[in-house]
């Protein structure tokens, strides 16, 4: 029986996104962060992982970010998963009696139009998943409620006394497989690029996509002091390494930068309900 590594505990869009992807779900082994579900995976305690990568309202999970750099590990696809809020409580009170709100940071960031306008006063209590939010407030003596799913509500018996809360219907959290070996098949590809800062540095990177007409669909830089580099890139390549033109840009590119990882081809897949966002 395979075992997978998600956020837990139990509750978690992680979960959910969980028994989309994987068919054979029967032993989810629940990790207390995010950095813990790569550990899992770089030290062969589960076969594979999934953890929640970007979100249409917020943008990218800068932990996960972190991790990528840190650990060797590879992308084995992608997972998107319509994220809808509500607020949970113990009891069934007014919002205008919510001292305190439980949930982790992106969630309060989807939900910032709802707190400003319904929960002006309420303080917020951040940890590491909504699942974790909801089981805190089934033990919760102060006036509290979390942030999370319906699922989550009733995993825990909680009632819930808000629907809808995040700032855009379309709000969708697309999440990331991670693994131990590389695949090379599939409609997208992921890499990771360091570059020292002098001028003309990324126009010369990204020169070898332009002449062979390669798109990229995402392109961000984050802080290199985990890899020793000025700046790492990490660029999604539309299209898979096994087509030629892109086999070659990769090999041109990994001789002109610093610092160069392959993260694997892949396919998207989609919750049925997901609609694509223009």
């Amino acid at each position: 029986m395979s075992r997978y590594a998600i956020l837990g505990p139990p509750g978690t869009y992680s979960e959910d996104a969980a028994r989309y992807y994987w068919q054979d779900t029967s032993e989810l082994i629940y990790a207390p962060d995010i950095g813990r579900v790569f550990e899992l995976v770089s030290e062969g305690s589960v076969e594979e992982g999934l953890v929640p990568f970007y979100n249409s309202l917020g943008g990218s999970i800068g932990v996960t970010m972190n991790n990528l750099l840190r650990h060797e590990l590879f992308i084995g696809g992608e997972y998107v998963l319509p994220v809808r809020h509500c607020l949970m409580a113990r009891e069934p009170i007014e919002l205008d009696h919510v001292e305190l709100v439980i949930s982790q940071p992106e969630a309060f960031l989807q939900c910032q139009g709802f707190l400003a306008r319904e929960l002006p006063r309420a303080r917020r209590e951040i940890v590491n998943s909504t699942g974790q939010a909801a089981s805190y407030i089934r033990q919760e003596q102060r006036r509290a409620a979390a942030i999370g799913s319906h699922r989550a509500a009733e995993v825990y018996g909680l009632y819930v006394i808000a629907s809808s809360l995040e700032d855009n219907e379309e709000n969708q959290t697309t999440f990331i497989n991670i693994r131990r070996t590389p695949r090379s098949e599939g409609d997208r590809t992921s890499i990771l690029f360091g570059l020292q800062d002098r001028p003309g540095a990324l126009y010369r990177a990204l020169e070898v996509f332009a002449r062979r007409e390669i798109n990229l669909s995402q392109l961000e830089s984050r802080p290199g002091g985990l890899v020793n580099h000025d700046y790492v890139f990490y660029a999604v390549i539309e299209g898979g390494s096994q087509e030629p033109h892109i086999m070659e840009a990769l090999h041109e590119l990994s001789g002109k930068v610093a610092y160069y990882r392959f993260l694997g081809s892949y396919s998207r897949r989609r919750c049925p309900a997901v609609r694509p966002v223009s």
